[in-house]
């Protein structure tokens, strides 16, 4: 079906284009030198970085609304098997997805370099392939127990406060490291 193709597509363009809108910034500072934006905003550091951060939560809203109107138009029309809450739960899990993809990699921006970041996503990719692996050597049943919280998970309200405790918390840890790493940074 071409209707589930394209709202895949417009899904996965926007769990990626919401975070990658903010760092758009960080990466034209790295691009031109720490001092390329040196004295081109007159306003304090922790200033700069609030405001960066205000800029991500708002890309990530404004990539989830364009999720949303597409779930809505393919909810309208009968395109979607899932209803109005399987056409809604994909841009909730986009912008909580976006949010703590984007603070992390927000507030490690200011302390390595976009080519260090890479590397060390690249190691993450494998570490995560590597614990996989590892699990399904474990003597006892891993997988139960991912059943288990899978099962937990399965009542929307509990997983609404799972999801916004961890986006309040990585958003305001990664916020305040981002501080910290670019006030110590050499202008």
């Amino acid at each position: 079906r071409v209707a589930v193709s394209v709202y895949s597509g417009v899904c996965g363009m926007a769990a990626v284009m919401s975070w990658m809108s903010a760092l758009s910034v960080n990466v034209a500072e790295e691009s031109g030198g720490h001092r390329a934006m040196n004295g081109m905003i007159p306003i304090a550091r922790t200033s700069q970085v609030a405001g960066r951060f205000l800029f991500l939560l708002v890309t990530c809203a404004m990539w989830t609304v364009d999720v949303m109107a597409c779930s809505v138009f393919f909810a309208f029309g009968d395109m979607m098997d899932s209803g109005w809450a399987g056409a809604m739960i994909p841009s909730a899990v986009i912008f909580a997805f976006s949010l703590i993809v984007g603070s992390i990699l927000m507030a490690f921006s200011y302390r390595f370099t976009f080519r260090a970041m890479m590397r060390i996503f690249v190691v993450v990719i494998v570490g995560l392939y590597a614990l996989v692996a590892l699990l399904s050597r474990l003597p006892f049943d891993w997988q139960g127990l991912l059943q288990g919280v899978a099962d937990f998970m399965s009542v929307w309200w509990r997983a609404a406060l799972i999801a916004v405790v961890l986006c309040v918390g990585v958003y305001c840890i990664s916020a305040a490291l981002a501080i910290r790493f670019y006030r110590a940074k050499e202008l």
